[in-house]
């Protein structure tokens, strides 16, 4: 089986050289500047950078309006900028969107976005993939290192948006996948009261209920708060699983002075659910996918996982006179999760559908994470033009203790119908084991405009990154072990943006990618890191005076040293170091509103990987987990004339190429293309009631949404499903 971590190719020294020397002199600039800036700025002048009380991390959000998209976005750079002036790709999903799709999940949301694969792995996590690798994380731009694993998604009702930066974005980020980054943005207080809300029922007995509540809470509205809170109870289109699900989110904002602000946040979030589904095995002589109801699930009835998830975020931001910002974060997470299954091992027998079952499993794990972002940033002056800077720190520390035991026996020969045929075994745990990862790095970017049409956007990183790991009770305790030790790794990057005219831009980005890997060889060696290249080159514009934004963009990645499992020794976990690899396409993108009450996004993906140099799979696919093409629309529309006034409208179309083998090429196993049709229609009861249905997959096709091994990982689509919602706000 292939492995589906990164891969990519070393950066010529020559150009590390001059990136180094760009990016050291970018640094200098602003305290340059600062010597020889005018100090005689009026208050007014100041007051139109940025007003007293008005937080840099609360601005640009996308909550009561009607845009689908943003006036800027922070994902490229902490601070906000306007998506023509970024020199990649980035898709934003507002709340607006959020709540006319009623998309409830972050698994939801990314389905929507351009270039974005969602792949099941099972009834409460799934795999997040871009360009042929994995997304990463941020937390209202604090890198999350695995963050998109299952182990800390919340609810959407907590963010105000999602932001989505497709391709090697390591500079802000440090060690990840160059498949792109996943910043979500929550909410944050607002100065006016406001509550909203929303109940809805649907397909499957899925019943919800979320309530949201903010405002001033002192006389002068220094003192902001909010509360969010959902609950949610459903089961699903396959046999026994069902899903409790309880999320409340907190957060205060306080202005110490007009130019500081303090802010406290709390979550947490309970997970609970019967018989987990991981999908379906295969025939175990062909090798093809089953063609069976839907329905069934071969998880036996007693299996059941749960998870706690609470964290807690500290920040301050303080405003500059000169419209600098400075802001801090401090991040602690706590998530706990346990289970208790067993699964599939083999394929079916097509004759008298029976399979063996892997030992029975009860597991438990707990996360805890330590995150600190520093940064400052602003505007300068500089031989006449404004500019703008970034220099700031942040530092990760994730550990993770599992402690576990199994039975001593498969289960042969079990009915896929009944896998209650296997009673629940008494389980204690004999072994443990801790994990930690701790990753920090100092960068720097640049945003110069050199000349009235061109922006030079320069920017670097220096990161340290260790792994470590020991064992823990029930296991012999024994001290930490290093895995992986990195420091003072550089990732420089550079972009220009050219701007043809106010509405037009072309943009061309370089982007270094480093990932370092714990697996280790035959030998005992670890491997070296990944190590390699994104190149990027687009269009982008914004239209009807702002309100629509179009682009196009061509990438091409290189990466070397992807570890893959040795071929020669097939019954240990020991890997080398694969070829160089390649992933390449085109994304292409409109999205915002061409005329009054209308609001529109769509997307087109051509995407291809192989490897260039491999021993035995050169010219091969590297994953066919992805579809070569894929193309997403949701069109929206509301009438505000006529018997109809108030009733808005809505289509949306998914359509894919093939796929097969999400965890490896297994072609035996391939999914053809398909296309999935959903629908929308809201009214307003009256003002502040709007009631709304909404449909995914009306034509009800029959697909694999995942394809996996012979085992297990296959996983059909949702069958047409409908939910009816009524939705508050005053």
């Amino acid at each position: 089986m292939i492995d589906l971590d990164l891969w990519v190719i070393r950066p010529k020294k020559f150009s590390l050289r001059v990136l180094n020397v760009a990016v050291l002199t970018s640094l200098l600039l602003p305290f340059q500047a600062s010597l020889a800036a005018d100090v005689t700025d009026s208050d007014d002048e100041v007051d139109s950078i940025q007003l007293p009380g008005i937080t840099v991390w609360g601005s640009n959000r996308t909550e009561q309006t009607t845009a689908y998209i943003p006036s800027k976005t922070t994902i490229a750079s902490k601070l906000p900028v306007e998506l023509k002036d970024i020199p990649q790709s980035v898709s934003v999903v507002t709340r607006q969107r959020i709540e006319d799709q009623n998309l409830t999940s972050l698994e939801d949301a990314l389905r929507t976005v351009t270039g974005v694969t969602v792949i099941p792995n099972d009834s409460s996590q799934s795999q997040y993939r871009a360009r042929g690798y994995s997304l990463n994380a941020a937390i209202d731009g604090i890198p999350v290192v695995s963050g998109l694993s299952g182990a800390e998604q919340f609810d959407l009702a907590v963010y105000d948006r999602v932001e989505v930066l497709r391709g090697a974005a390591g500079l802000l980020s440090g060690s990840g996948d160059p498949g792109g980054t996943v910043n979500v943005v929550t909410k944050k207080p607002l100065s006016k009261f406001a509550v909203s809300g929303a109940v809805s029922g649907g397909s499957w007995d899925n019943y919800r209920g979320e309530i949201d509540i903010t405002g001033p809470l002192n006389a002068d509205k220094s003192l902001r708060g909010r509360f969010v809170g959902v609950a949610q109870d459903k089961d699903f289109f396959y046999d026994k699983t069902h899903q409790r699900k309880f999320v409340g989110y907190g957060v205060l904002e306080y202005d110490l002075t007009d130019q500081t602000t303090l802010s406290l946040t709390h979550s947490a979030q309970k997970n609970d659910t019967d018989a987990s589904y991981y999908g379906l095995p295969a025939n175990k002589v062909t090798g093809a996918l089953l063609d069976i109801d839907r329905s069934v699930n071969p998880t036996p009835d007693w299996a059941n996982s749960g998870s706690t998830t609470n964290e807690s975020v500290f920040a301050i931001e303080h405003r500059l006179a000169n419209g600098w910002t400075a802001t801090a974060k401090a991040r602690y997470l706590k998530r706990e999760f346990d289970y208790i299954d067993t699964y599939a091992w083999s394929g079916v027998d097509p004759e008298t559908w029976t399979l063996e079952y892997a030992r029975a499993w009860d597991e438990n794990y707990q996360y805890k994470r330590k995150a600190l972002d520093f940064y400052v940033g602003g505007p300068f002056q500089l031989f006449d033009r404004e500019h703008n800077f970034l220099i700031g720190y942040n530092y990760d520390y994730y550990t993770v203790d599992n402690t576990w035991g199994s039975t001593t026996d498969r289960y042969p020969n079990v009915s896929l119908f009944n896998p209650e045929a296997i009673a629940k075994p008494s389980i204690p745990h004999t072994s443990g084991a801790a994990d930690k990862t701790v990753q920090s790095g100092l960068y720097t970017q640049a945003r110069l405009k050199v000349i009235d049409p061109v922006t030079l956007v320069l920017g670097g990183r220096v990161s340290d990154y260790k792994t470590s790991s020991r064992g823990i009770a029930p296991s012999a305790l024994t001290d930490w072990e290093t895995g992986t030790k990195e420091t003072g790794e550089f990732t420089p990057y550079a972009g220009i943006v050219y701007e043809i005219n106010p509405k037009i831009s072309v943009y061309g980005s370089y982007s270094d990618i480093f990932i370092p890997q714990s697996v280790k060889t035959f030998s005992g060696e670890t491997l070296k890191p990944r190590v390699g290249e994104q190149f990027e080159i687009g269009v982008k514009g914004a239209f009807f005076e702002d309100k629509l934004n179009a682009s196009i963009a061509a990438f091409k990645l290189n990466d070397v040293n992807r570890s893959f499992r040795d071929p020669d020794r097939p019954n240990e976990t020991v890997y080398i170091a694969a070829g160089e690899v390649e992933s390449k396409g085109i994304e292409a993108e409109i999205s915002g509103s061409p005329l009054p009450n209308w609001n529109l996004t769509a997307g087109y993906t051509y995407f291809t990987n192989k490897f260039l140099t491999h021993a035995s799979l050169e010219g091969k696919p590297i994953s066919t987990a992805e579809p070569e093409n894929s193309f997403k629309l949701w069109s929206h529309y509301g009438i505000t004339d006529g018997t109809l006034a108030g009733l808005k409208l809505g289509v949306g179309v998914n359509a894919v190429s093939d796929y097969a083998g999400s965890r490896g090429t297994q072609l035996d196993r391939k999914q053809g293309g398909y296309t999935l049709i959903g629908a929308a229609a809201s009214y307003p009861v009256n003002k502040n009631l709007t009631i709304a249905l909404n449909a995914e997959n009306l034509t009800d096709k029959k697909y694999y949404a995942s394809t996996g091994g012979t085992n297990t990982y296959n996983i059909y689509g949702s069958p047409r499903n409908f939910t009816l919602s009524l939705r508050f706000k005053y």
